[in-house]
């Protein structure tokens, strides 16, 4: 029998570190569980104080597993290298304490710089789909609209494609690399719409939209390229924000939820049919009125300009 991480070697530094990420969280979340159980104090400010701290460190750690393998599963890495590293974790090993994950090559120079960029493309991705599942639901009145929420996520992403665009021209990078980055073509784009937003209940993609449409990540985001801006160009460009946003808004109206043809991964499926409308025949269409942009932008502005600049 083939290692589960049979494979792994050829690729990319930057999705072993979210194995390796897996695998840690998942780690702490089993030395939480196992050694972290509170000892009963009636020195603490309530009797069950201590109790709910362990539960919210149990939670936040689950959680913050779940969006790293939502990440992983983005950039198609196989369920049986994820699933290794959340078995692995959960059994008490650390990340390189196994056979299989000690012989791994180490990180090359400049792996930091692509960890960043490919984190800040899933969010940027991620991001365009739920705004534009989110905006199909305001339209159908399942959801209450939001303007203000909507201008602060076209500014976040804005401010994540900035610092793509300037952490990218920072480093020495081919081709293969910039199509590893960020060259998701479409049927990847329909999975991935598949995966996330198209499949999210109401609830879900309420709080994928808060999350996301949160003025703290342009304003750390902002922070952190400020600190690395750089004038030097080059011809291996991200994708604009426009056209991020409208290779989402074509993902989510390719996507369809047959029985044999459902995520497989993270959702309900039953709340996936019901989001989309594939139950009664509908079908997901982006409205004619409906911009990457701000309402009340003027419409003389150029598709690079204004809120994506």
């Amino acid at each position: 029998m083939s290692s589960p991480l049979a494979g792994a070697e050829e690729l990319p530094y930057w999705q072993l570190r979210l194995l390796e990420r897996i695998q840690t969280t998942s780690y702490i979340h089993h030395r939480t569980l196992f050694y972290g159980y509170p000892q009963y104090s009636t020195a603490a400010s309530g009797p069950n104080i201590q109790l709910e701290a362990w539960r919210t460190n149990l939670a936040a750690l689950e959680a913050e597993r779940g969006e790293i393998e939502l990440h992983a599963h983005s950039l198609d890495i196989p369920q049986r290298m994820i699933d290794y590293a959340t078995e692995t974790g959960a059994r008490g090993a650390r990340w390189g304490e196994t056979p299989e994950t000690a012989r791994l090559p180490m990180a090359p120079e400049g792996a930091n710089f692509l960890e960043q960029i490919s984190g800040d493309v899933w969010t940027l991705e991620h991001a365009a789909l739920v705004r534009a599942e989110y905006m199909h639901r305001v339209h159908t009145g399942a959801l209450p609209d939001n303007e203000a929420g909507e201008r602060q996520l076209h500014d976040n992403m804005a401010a994540l494609w900035r610092r793509i665009k300037g952490t990218a021209a920072l480093i020495d990078r081919d081709p293969g690399t910039a199509q590893q980055l960020w060259g998701r073509g479409p049927e990847s784009w329909q999975r991935l719409a598949e995966l996330t937003a198209a499949s999210y209940t109401d609830a879900e993609l309420q709080q994928r939209f808060g999350e996301l449409s949160w003025k703290g990540i342009e304003a750390e985001v902002s922070r952190a390229f400020d600190n690395q801006a750089t004038s030097k160009t080059t011809d291996l460009e991200p994708p604009t924000p426009w056209q991020v946003a409208e290779n989402a808004e074509k993902a989510l109206a390719a996507v369809g939820f047959a029985d044999e043809a459902a995520p497989h991964v993270g959702r309900d499926i039953g709340s996936a049919v019901e989001a989309t409308g594939a139950g009664t025949g509908a079908q997901w269409e982006p409205e004619p009125e409906q911009r990457p942009h701000p309402p009340d932008l003027d419409i003389g502005v150029g598709r690079d300009q204004g809120v994506w600049s």
